[in-house]
Parts: structure tokens; sequence; C-alpha cells
């Protein structure tokens, strides 16, 4: 077996091509969650802090599945773990502080996704230490399609709780306003 072919069946390779996927999904909501208090109306200034350090986390995210994808292997992996513990108590403080304005379905997409990464993160660590390998591809497109399946409405839900009322009237949104 030729060494770009023993590195594309490495074990480790499938669960980090599942990792990478998970933790953007939960970057992604993270950051919309945390735009929706920093602009939201009727944020309180902690609803708004929470926002900043949510959007931050998310951005976070992004930047270590980039990381990962790179290099072919999980960087900081108990930072990482401990991480998503931090951004799972962000997400829960968010929802408690916009007072039940913040879409708790996106909330709890976040948090799924933050506890499976989680997962996935300790199970590579727990792998003996090989060498990085190429994360395949097959793995990586699965999960990036699950997780787009997930997080899309995640996303939507966040919107329309930013669009809510205080009376419990939606705001519209004319897309022609203006023109």
């Amino acid at each position: 077996m030729s060494a770009p072919s023993r590195a594309a069946a490495a074990p480790g390779a499938a669960v980090r091509a599942w990792t990478v996927p998970l933790a953007w999904g939960a970057g992604l909501v993270s950051i919309g969650m945390g735009a929706a208090a920093i602009t939201g109306d009727v944020s309180s200034g902690a609803a708004r802090g929470a926002g900043v350090v949510l959007a931050v986390a998310g951005l976070l995210w992004l930047a270590w599945g980039a990381a990962a994808l790179t290099t072919g292997r999980l960087l900081l992996s108990r930072t990482a773990a401990a991480s998503t513990l931090v951004t799972v108590i962000g997400v829960a403080a968010l929802v408690v502080l916009t007072g039940g304005r913040a879409s708790i379905l996106a909330a709890a997409v976040a948090v799924v996704l933050l506890l499976t990464t989680a997962v996935m993160i300790i199970a590579d660590g727990r792998r003996p230490v090989a060498p990085a390998s190429a994360i395949r591809l097959v793995p990586l497109l699965l999960a990036a399609g699950l997780v787009a399946v997930v997080t899309t409405p995640a996303l939507g839900a966040v919107q329309d709780a930013a669009l809510v009322r205080p009376d419990g009237t939606v705001m519209t949104v004319d897309p022609h306003a203006g023109h």
C-alpha cells in the first residue's frame, strides 16, 4: 500500500472528517445567535455582551475547523473539547439573558453540535498518536451535507426569533423598501 493510501485509510481520518463540519455548523449557529443578540432592538447590555462572546466563539470554531482540515489533525484537542462546554454555557446564557427571545431551536442545534464535536474530539484524542493523515473526502462531504441540513433551519429560526416584536407580532421586512 502506498503512503497516501495508508494515510487515507487511517481510522482517525474518518473521525476528523466528521468533526470539522460539526465544529463549523456549531460555529455558524453561534455566530447567528450572537449577531441576533447584538443587533436586537430589545437586547439588554448583558445579552449584547453574551452575543459578542458567542459570535467570537463561533468565529474561533470556524478557524479551528479550517486549521484542522489544513493540517489533517485536530489541533489543541483538550482546549477545543473544553471550549465546547464554554460555548454551550454561552448559548444557555444568551437564551436566559434575552428573556426567551433567542431561538430555542437554534440553541438546541448548537448544543447538540457542540457536544457531538466534544465527543468526537475526545474519541480522536484517545487514539494512539499517529502521524497526521489526509482527511477522507467522502465522509467529509457526508458530514457537511448532514450539518447543512441541520444548521440551515436553525439559522432561519435565529432570524425568526430576532424579528419578533415585544408584543409577539412578527416584523415584516419589505425587500423592495427604498427602491
